[in-house]
Formats: C-alpha cells, structure tokens, sequence
C-alpha cells in the first residue's frame, strides 16, 4: 500500500512516501516560506525519486489541524485535489495525535501542544499503553497551558511548540514529573502523518475525498474581527 502523506499544520511542511509503515523518502521543509509555494514541488521531487506516479498512490494522508489557519486550508484542499483526481480515499489526522506518536515507548501519559499564541495551546493527553495505538484521555482543545497542566496527574511527556514555550511553566508545576522528547521530535513529520495513517487504514478509518474538513478549535482572526461587533 503505498500512502502519501503531507503536513502543513505548522510554521515547518513536509512530506512523505510510504509503504505500508516502511518510509520511502521524506521532505521536511523549516523554511519560513508559504506551504503553497513548496508543497506542490515537494510532492512532485518524491514521486520522481521514488519512480511512483500519482495513480499509484492508494491513500492519501494529512493533519487537518488545530494549527496554523492558512496551513491547514493549503494541505487539506491539496490532498483533496490530489485524491479526487485518482479516485483514492484520505485519512485525515490530528497534528496533536501525530505528535503524541513521536512520544510512544516512554510508557506514560503523552500531552501534545501546539503553540496557538495568545498565551494559549493546541493540547490534548493520551496513554501510552506500550502497544501501537494511543489512548485520548483528554480531549483535544484550545485552553491556556496553566488549565492543561491542572488536569494533568502523575508523570508525563510534553511534546510540541507549546512544550517548548511553556516548558519553564510546565516544569514549575510539574516538577520532576515532567518529561521532554529532543527537540527534532517538537515538529509533526508527515512520515509520523503516514505511519499513523497505515493504522487507520488497517481499522477501516478511511473517507472519500470530499468529506474531508480542517480541525478547527478556534475561529479564524477574521471570524473574530466579524462577531465581536455584534455582540457589544
């Protein structure tokens, strides 16, 4: 099954080939630029490398948020453009249910966040059980990182660009029962994005093109601009 996967959730893009969970070549991009200026080309440098065509790819994949507003409608119309033209389903994935899998093999509780400015995150908590699927303990919202932390009890390991920023917060509250992956692993990689995705695939968690829709846990600066008038 060869399943091509895509990130644009955040300040960095990548993609990805694959079979099944094997990961052919992978494009991590940090480079400040617009996602839709590099995703196109990026996917097109894999499919030369790996000799594949488009028509060949049985799944797509992509995080559908939270993150980045304009990202997430970059990736998600991209891959349903893509999906659309071959006939091929989408999995579509949480960037934090990503990050929580760059976590496993620590044997606890796993908090992704994502930085989501206004001194607040992107977070959710998951268990790792030692198997290869994540346990959703806490559902995934937007919240400052003092209200995540309060529902956070014994050890855990933070993961993210919220981690990152808040990290002197989370250690002042958590103590020694806060942990940190290295700092390649703060990034979501769409090789995790595919990884993820063969999971998905094998338990039936696939959908058709057009139902794929962005993960949104915060109305657009531009929603914001437009309501708060009328509620004054």
């Amino acid at each position: 099954m060869n399943i091509l996967a895509i990130d644009t959730s955040g300040v960095t893009a990548s993609v990805a080939l694959l079979q099944d969970e094997t990961v052919l070549t992978e494009i991590f991009l940090n480079l400040g630029r617009n996602h839709s200026e590099i995703l196109l080309p990026s996917i097109d440098h894999l499919l030369i490398v790996t000799g594949l065509e488009l028509r060949e790819i049985d799944v797509f994949a992509c995080t559908v948020g939270p993150g980045s507003f304009t990202g997430i409608r970059i990736g998600v119309s991209t891959v349903k453009g893509l999906a659309l033209a071959v006939d091929r389903p989408i999995v579509g994935l949480s960037a934090l249910e990503v990050l929580a899998i760059n976590a496993t093999g620590f044997q606890k509780k796993i908090c992704p966040m994502i930085d989501a400015r206004r001194e607040q995150v992107y977070a959710g908590l998951y268990a790792d059980n030692g198997s290869e699927s994540l346990v959703n303990i806490l559902p995934e919202r937007l919240a400052k990182a003092d209200d995540i932390l309060e529902s956070i009890t014994g050890d855990a390991v933070f993961i993210g660009t919220g981690a990152v920023k808040y990290r002197d917060i989370i250690c002042r509250k958590l103590g020694g029962r806060a942990y940190f992956v290295v700092d390649h692993l703060h990034q979501v990689h769409a090789s995790a994005v595919g990884g993820l995705a063969s999971r998905k695939v094998l338990a039936g968690e696939m959908i058709d093109a057009v139902k794929l829709i962005p993960l949104y846990l915060r109305r657009s600066e531009a929603e914001e601009k437009f309501i708060s008038p009328l509620l004054t």
